[in-house]
């Protein structure tokens, strides 16, 4: 990154990767959308003409546009030019951002609830009860999230790839030809040899290859001080999340019904990896955040139960063990970035309009540095020492005084 960006502005390539993945979930969820209407047109009129075809079709690209600009909203970055008094449009405040984050999210789950409302018809009250459950829920949890957490860029780009995988196996869901494909297997999914495959193949292989090219950043966060990392903790973590990451992409490659030993080696490495995961990061991090703790504990515990209800008891189906699965593993790194890494004060103007221009000026020629606030989990680190509290009614003068440090 020397020499081609500044503190906070991400580099092209990476920009450019983020504007196609959130065009990609935009249009993914498009095509579930459009892919459901048709489908109770179809039941509701016993015929679908090309009147409603064209309507629906309208109506699709409405909230491909309305989704893309609330991506857009929720992963930008922050510029000391986005200040209110710049005078260039609304401040995008966090409210705003965490607002748009979960709409998309709840977007998401409900249109997964409606694209497999059959499975959910034995609960009170059918797949319309569970839509509200699932999406309100969703959306207060990531909403939370995105508000605090909204200006670390490695989450926002994380979040980004959880979004990417979410949307392609909702369109998967709304287009497949299998069935009840709930019944069977997630991996079913990718099956049919049809455009619904592909969108569940490419979405596994995308978003595995995202997470394994970023695992280094992802671990990153752990080797400030404070953690107190013991030797060779960030390649560890870095190799367990890369290898999580070519795992996934690996089931996405090898479809179940290509070659099932394969893919089944390629599921289980993934499962075994995060088990290590979960598991040595405490021991590799003697003063992991509290949270991390227990979102580790808790995912482990998790796991085990949900494979135990599975393969024991037959209390849930193989389809529901890889979804607690799968969301078990962004669930946890979500919350390894959320506590670890720090905020660039540069990102965070929008806090205190009336910056002082030279201090950010020095904040700007600090070569491969960044002032930042270190996460609410960091215990005496170098930059909790240097900027333990920092009010925004004081975040000018300390613009000042905090020291860049590398990242």
């Amino acid at each position: 990154m020397r020499g081609t960006t500044t503190i906070g502005q991400a580099p092209i390539i990476r920009r450019a990767a983020m504007l196609a993945a959130m065009t990609a979930i935009a249009f993914a969820v498009a095509v579930a959308a459009v892919q459901l209407l048709l489908r109770w047109s179809g039941r509701a009129i016993d015929t679908v003409d090309a009147t409603v075809t064209t309507a629906c079709l309208i109506l699709a690209a409405v909230v491909a546009t309305v989704l893309l600009g609330a991506l857009i909203v929720s992963a930008a970055g922050h510029e000391p030019s986005a200040a209110p008094e710049s005078g260039r449009g609304p401040s995008l405040t966090s409210g705003r951002r965490a607002i748009a984050n979960a709409t998309v999210w709840a977007a998401i789950a409900a249109l997964a609830v409606a694209a497999a409302a059959d499975a959910f018809t034995p609960l009170p009250g059918g797949a319309v009860v569970a839509a509200a459950l699932i999406a309100g829920g969703l959306a207060a949890v990531t909403g939370a999230v995105h508000r605090r957490a909204h200006r670390q860029s490695a989450y926002r780009s994380f979040n980004v790839v959880a979004m990417l995988l979410a949307a392609g196996c909702l369109a998967s869901m709304s287009m497949t030809s299998t069935g009840e494909w709930w019944t069977l297997n997630f991996s079913t999914l990718g099956t049919s040899n049809d455009v619904a495959a592909a969108c569940f193949n490419l979405a596994l292989v995308c978003s595995g290859g995202a997470m394994a090219a970023m695992a280094r950043r992802l671990a990153g966060g752990i080797a400030r001080g404070g953690y107190g990392a013991r030797r060779g903790a960030v390649p560890a973590i870095s190799a367990l999340i890369a290898v999580i990451g070519v795992a996934l992409a690996g089931v996405g490659v090898v479809p179940i019904d290509t070659d099932e030993v394969l893919h089944n080696v390629f599921a289980c490495g993934a499962g075994a990896a995060f088990a290590l995961l979960a598991s040595l990061t405490p021991v590799l991090v003697r003063r992991m955040p509290r949270v991390l703790v227990r979102t580790s504990r808790a995912s482990l515990a998790l796991e085990v139960s949900a494979f135990v209800m599975y393969e024991r008891l037959g209390l849930v189906s193989l389809t529901v063990f890889e979804i607690v699965a799968f969301a078990l593993v962004f669930v946890w790194l979500i919350t390894l970035v959320v506590t670890t890494h720090p905020v660039v004060i540069h990102e965070l103007a929008e806090l205190e309009p009336l910056v002082d221009e030279r201090a950010d000026d020095r904040m700007r020629g600090a070569a491969d540095g960044a002032a930042v606030l270190e996460p609410a989990g960091a215990r005496g680190g170098p930059a909790s020492r240097a900027a333990s509290v920092v009010s925004p009614s004081g975040m000018a003068g300390a613009f000042a005084r905090l020291t860049p440090i590398r990242t």
